[in-house]
């Protein structure tokens, strides 16, 4: 009994880990962080924006061509609209996110992807 358990136990635990593998395999992109970028709301605020870009594994050795840019202007309801440009050159996912007030934007792209963060604070 205890060694049909055994047996039956390690042929499972290994058909789990050739699938947990290939599925991993899969789904693997390289992740970056740019250095992050510091705005000046209209008001005079201090904000810090982040931006996570996600390669695929072929564009790996594009990596120090990615560059990123904000700009900032009021948006019209008493807080920010931050733009964030990341010129990417390969399709890639990107992140854009200020912690300060929690706020995050992400889109799929290449060239150049646009993304908007709309804080509360002017």
């Amino acid at each position: 009994m205890k060694a049909r358990s055994f047996v039956f136990g390690g042929l499972l635990a290994g058909a789990m880990m050739m699938a947990t593998s290939v599925g991993a395999s899969a789904n693997f992109v390289w992740c970056m962080s740019d250095p992050p970028i510091q705005v000046v709301t209209p008001g005079g605020h201090n904000l810090t924006v982040n931006n996570m870009v996600y390669l695929p594994p072929y564009a790996l050795h594009l990596k120090n061509k990615v560059t990123d840019s904000a700009t900032v202007q009021p948006d019209g309801h008493g807080g920010t609209l931050i733009t964030v440009h990341v010129f990417v050159p390969a399709p890639s996912h990107v992140v854009s996110s200020e912690a300060r007030y929690q706020v995050r934007s992400e889109k799929y792209g290449s060239n150049v992807i646009s993304l908007s963060l709309d804080v509360p604070i002017t």
